[in-house]
């Protein structure tokens, strides 16, 4: 495992410890406050998890979903398939 995924993993971490905490630090008063803070804890904490799952992965699957070239591994996967049906049939 490398330093940088490491570091994602211990960034995940620290998410998945600081998402629960916030909404357990909320003062009792606020009720809406405290709504907002639980929901908002548990996205953190989820995506914590993915990241201590994923690490490096999750941040790259990111950074590929938003490039104009998202579409090219699905388009060098069907000109193969083309490719062997033509040479097969």
């Amino acid at each position: 495992m490398t330093r940088r995924d490491l570091l994602w993993r211990g960034g995940g971490a620290s998410l998945f410890v600081c998402g629960p905490t916030a909404a357990l630090l909320t003062p009792n008063g606020a009720a809406g406050l405290q709504e907002i803070m639980t929901l908002t804890g548990i996205g953190v904490t989820i995506l914590g998890l993915v990241l201590i799952v994923q690490g490096k992965k999750a941040a790259l699957a990111l950074r590929v979903e938003r490039s104009s070239h998202r579409m090219l591994p699905t388009l060098i996967r069907t000109r193969r398939r083309e490719r062997r049906a033509k040479r097969q049939g």
